[in-house]
């Protein structure tokens, strides 16, 4: 049988067969570019850096401790080159805070200070290893370069917060209630270097009975007229550094 299909009826059909040749081949160069960046991220040096602020909070807190004024904090890093941590015991390692020298010398990568910074104002902290050479040669771009990493930690206020199960604010006439205050950050080991002045609409009241001062007694006189509002404010300060303070206010209603 004769073929009855017109040249370019056959330059149409192979140029058909071309174009199904090609995607894949097409896709398969795409896929060995994605990869190739992919291995060549993936051998970046990557820093992995904790901090740890030592001052007070709560024993039922599970958050993150912030700084304030001249807290003592810890920091640490460790390098990862591969998903594998790298010995550095044998590099220069040096530590700038707020852009000045802090430490420097053979695998340091644990610091211990006590900053300056006001709340509001960052700590910047710069590690640098000195003339680090990739493990396996997996960093090309290494090479004896420095490797250098800045973080910055936020510095805070101390704070209070009142604990108060009486989410709607009122408080029966004739019954009595503890409202506790719950300080945060502050740069003491306990409580008991903490001083906490109670205030109840504008008088000074003594909170429970000396071993708990941040529990406050509340008793509502049978006497207090129904849609009394009543204000408690507590101030806390730290005894040895009384700069060092937080207040909070808390308003209910006697019904």
């Amino acid at each position: 049988m004769k073929n009855h299909n017109s040249p370019k009826q056959n330059k149409f059909a192979t140029g058909q067969t071309k174009l199904k040749i090609s995607i894949p081949v097409l896709l398969f160069a795409i896929c060995c570019l994605l990869f190739a960046n992919l291995s060549s991220a993936q051998t970046q040096p990557q820093f992995m850096i904790s901090w740890k602020a030592y001052n007070y909070a709560p024993s039922w807190y599970q958050g993150k401790n912030f700084l304030i004024y001249s807290t003592p904090v810890e920091i640490a890093f460790e390098l990862l080159e591969n998903d594998k941590i790298v010995n550095l015991s044998n590099y220069e390692i040096r530590w700038y805070i707020n852009n000045s020298l802090f430490i420097k010398g053979q695998g340091i990568q644990t610091i211990l200070f006590s900053p300056k910074n006001q709340a509001g104002n960052n700590i910047e902290v710069w590690i640098s290893i000195i003339n680090y050479n990739s493990i396996n040669g997996t960093c090309t771009s290494c090479g004896g370069k420095d490797l250098n990493k800045i973080i910055y930690i936020p510095v805070k206020n101390p704070e209070v917060i009142i604990d108060s199960p009486y989410l709607t604010g009122t408080v029966k006439i004739g019954g009595a209630y503890k409202i506790k205050a719950l300080p945060f950050f502050f740069n003491v080991n306990s409580l008991k270097n903490l001083s906490f002045d109670w205030l109840v609409n504008n008088q000074t009241v003594f909170s429970g009975d000396g071993q708990s001062p941040n529990v406050l007694n509340l008793n509502v006189s049978t006497s207090t007229p129904s849609g009394l509002q009543i204000d408690v404010n507590v101030a806390v300060s730290n005894v040895l550094d009384t700069i060092e303070s937080a207040a909070k206010k808390l308003k209910l209603t006697a019904k």
